[in-house]
Formats: C-alpha cells, sequence, structure tokens
C-alpha cells in the first residue's frame, strides 16, 4: 500500500486540469426566523466573494498552478492557516447561530430566548469552539429542548448538502471548502465521539443533552452513549469525504480543482450517500442520492429509524431547476413522513424541576404511553422559482404541515425564502 502512495504525486500532477475556477450559483437573502437554508447560503456566499478576492490576486502569478516546492509549500499554508479558520468560523457560526439560535427563534413563545453567541479564535490559532446562551421559561418542553440540543448538528448537516449542491453543480470540487465540508458533514459524528468523558464533565454537551432529553421523553427503551456512537460509524459511508480529502491534496499538489466521479446512468451521473441524523424522537438514517444532468443537481432521500417502540420514516425531493424557459427556471421540493407526533403540549412538572440526572420512571412517564406512540402522517411542498443570468434571483414559497423537517418550524408554518443569486 505505502508503494502506492508514492504515486500519488505524480497521477495528480497527471490528471490537473487548465482551469483553477470553475463558476457555480450563490446565494444570499433571507427567510423565515433565517433557518439553517438561508444561514448557509449566506455563508456560503460570503466565503466564496473571499475566495474570488483571492483568485484574482493568485492568478496573476504563477502560484496558483506552479509546480516548485515553494508554491506546493504556499498552497498547503493557505489552506491551512487561511482557509482552515476560515472553514472553522463558518461552520461554527452555522451551528451556533443558524443551529441552535434558529431553533430557539423558532420555539420562542415565551418559552425559550437567546441571550447570545460566543465564538472562540479557531484553529489552527485557537481552540475554537462556540456556544449558544439562551433561557428558558417554565413551559418548555422536553421535545423542544431536545431539538434545541441536536439543532447545531442539524444545521450544518444542511451546510454539507449546500455546499456540495455548489460543487455539484459546477462538478468540480473547490479545495478552500473542503475544509468547510469535511467539518460540517462530520459536525454530528465528532461530536458524538466527544461523549467519552464522565457526565459530570459534559455540562452544556449537546448530544449528552440531547440523550438525558430524549430519554426522559421516550420512556419504552432509553438511548445510551454507545449505541449512539455505534450508529455514528455510519457517516463515513460517504463518497464526498474522500473526493473532498483528495481533493486538498491534489490542490497542494498542482493548484487546481477535483473534478467529481460520478456513476452514469442514461444521462445522468448518480452519487449516494448515507447518513445519520437526529430527531425529536430518535436518531434515524438518511439515504441520499445526487443525480447531476448538465449543471442542474437533482437530490432525493429515503429516511427511517426506530427507537422506543416507534418507527418512523420519510421521503423527499429537491430539484431547484427542473423545468427551463431561456433564462428562467421553475423548481420544486417536497417531503412526506409518517412519524411521532411532536410533544409540544406542556406537562404538570415544570421544566425546571424536571430531574435530568435521574433515570426517568417508567411507571410515571412525562408523557403517557399513548401519547409516546401517537403515530402521524405530514408533509411540506415548496415552488422554487429563479432567474439567472450572471446575476438574479430566487423565490421559494410553500407550506409545511405539524412535524419534523431538519432546517424547518415545529408546528405548521409557510414557507418562504428570498435570496439574489450570483453565478461567480
Amino acid at each position: 500500500m505505502f508503494r502506492h502512495l508514492l504515486f500519488l504525486p505524480a497521477v495528480l500532477i497527471a490528471t490537473c486540469p487548465v482551469q483553477q475556477f470553475h463558476k457555480a450559483t450563490y446565494h444570499a437573502g433571507w427567510d423565515i426566523h433565517f433557518s439553517p437554508y438561508a444561514g448557509g447560503e449566506n455563508l456560503l456566499f460570503l466565503n466564496r466573494a473571499v475566495e474570488r478576492a483571492e483568485g484574482y490576486y493568485i492568478a496573476k502569478g504563477e502560484i496558483c498552478y506552479s509546480l516548485s516546492p515553494s508554491a506546493r509549500f504556499w498552497r498547503i499554508n493557505e489552506l491551512f492557516l487561511g482557509w482552515l479558520p476560515l472553514n472553522y468560523l463558518a461552520t461554527v457560526a452555522q451551528h451556533e447561530v443558524f443551529g441552535h439560535g434558529y431553533r430557539i427563534r423558532d420555539i420562542h413563545r415565551g418559552r425559550a430566548k437567546v441571550d447570545g453567541y460566543s465564538i472562540e479564535v479557531p484553529p489552527p490559532y485557537g481552540s475554537g469552539g462556540g456556544a449558544t446562551g439562551y433561557h428558558i421559561g417554565e413551559r418548555l418542553t422536553t421535545t423542544e429542548e431536545n431539538t434545541i440540543s441536536s439543532a447545531g448538528v442539524e444545521s450544518t448537516a444542511i451546510l454539507a448538502q449546500l455546499t456540495k449542491f455548489k460543487w455539484l453543480e459546477s462538478n468540480w470540487i473547490d479545495p478552500r471548502t473542503t475544509a468547510l465540508y469535511l467539518l460540517s458533514q462530520h459536525d454530528l459524528n465528532l461530536y458524538i465521539g466527544t461523549l467519552d468523558t464522565n457526565d459530570e464533565e459534559l455540562d452544556g454537551h449537546d448530544i449528552h443533552m440531547y440523550i438525558k432529553s430524549l430519554n426522559q421523553t421516550y420512556t419504552n427503551h432509553f438511548l445510551s452513549k454507545s449505541k449512539l456512537k455505534a450508529l455514528s460509524w455510519i457517516n463515513l459511508a460517504d463518497p464526498f469525504t474522500y473526493y473532498s480529502v483528495y481533493a486538498w491534496f491534489r490542490y497542494v499538489v498542482c493548484g487546481k480543482e477535483t473534478h467529481i466521479p460520478m456513476i452514469p446512468i442514461y444521462d445522468f451521473g448518480y452519487l449516494p450517500t448515507v447518513r445519520l441524523g437526529l430527531t425529536p424522537f430518535g436518531p434515524e438514517y438518511f439515504i441520499e442520492n445526487y443525480l447531476l444532468k448538465g449543471h442542474k443537481p437533482i437530490y432525493f432521500y429515503l429516511k427511517g429509524g426506530h427507537h422506543s417502540q416507534n418507527k418512523y420514516a420519510g421521503l423527499g425531493l429537491y430539484a431547484p431547476k427542473l423545468w427551463s424557459l431561456k433564462k428562467w427556471f421553475i423548481g420544486l421540493r417536497f417531503d412526506a413522513w409518517r412519524q411521532p407526533k411532536l410533544l409540544l403540549t406542556p406537562t404538570s412538572i415544570p421544566f425546571s424541576q424536571i430531574d435530568f440526572d435521574a433515570k426517568p420512571d417508567k411507571n410515571n412517564p412525562l408523557y403517557s404511553y399513548s401519547q409516546q406512540h401517537d403515530m402521524r402522517f405530514g408533509g411540506a411542498g415548496s415552488i422554487v422559482i429563479a432567474y439567472q443570468n450572471k446575476s438574479g434571483f430566487e423565490a421559494e414559497l410553500g407550506y409545511k404541515s405539524s412535524g419534523f423537517l431538519p432546517g424547518y418550524a415545529l408546528r405548521k408554518s409557510p414557507t418562504a425564502r428570498i435570496y439574489y443569486s450570483l453565478r461567480f
């Protein structure tokens, strides 16, 4: 194996493309409560603007494509000392402001409110990390606390998905965003991996609080740290992870982006991936599928899980440019599910009086057996309309029923997003 690794630089050099930058459409805009979708799009837009500003200067010299040792040394420092901290900051901002912050803004109603955010100096200049300070009211439910705890990793999974869409649209992996993708795609399993310490040292740990809150809500079976760790290994079944690592090294060697290998199916390219997600009623698996025809990516998924004698499942489709007429595009987004009814009605016990450190009492649960196993169907749908020249706009309008859908309100709600778009 080591012998084959010696040939990696030669392979990378031999496959260097001519063009350094490949364009994709980036968005800056707004949606209700600034969800992880709007937040992620804005962060990626800012990241791209910095990329292009840097590219304007380095493209004037040979540093961007030279194979000399000094050029390679410059590029590895560019990625490690420049883009790693920028990507890290974007991921933490998504996790805190558009993850925990979004879910608290969504719940609100006097039950929770953000006090502020803190984001530490990112590596390699500091230890990194961040926190969302918030206070709660007595009417907050364990289900709502559960969604607040898991909202950070929920939002970074969405940031990873948005990043993949940019790459697929151009059909090239931008090496300057590979750290952003790896940090966001594996935010959940990296976080789960920090559960090894004693419970006394996990105060404020999102996943630790998720487990405790989930076990207080659903009492037929309890979720353990060891089981969640075992489930999280599925996140390594992601081809984009390995493409990203390859693209990072390839940029260091020859200063170019990396083409995305895909499975050919008729006129489409296809890539599947699998990941773990967290819901307020237990863990679930996503089987995600990416199709690409020309510069038009399509995403569809199946998901499912079971916990505490509840089985839940869902499916969805996102095709933002399904039909086109000259410079106008029409697309759609659709999601459907069968899942436990969200337990959003406060119990007789005020939230502050719930002892999360005590083992839940199966004989005297917060919610009755029938409430814990009340299954419901739900869905969400929206129309996407876009005008795209070099710049343009995109609007998405729709509606979602009550139920849990990552990046959406817990209760029934309209969907409204509007973006300025720029292809660069």
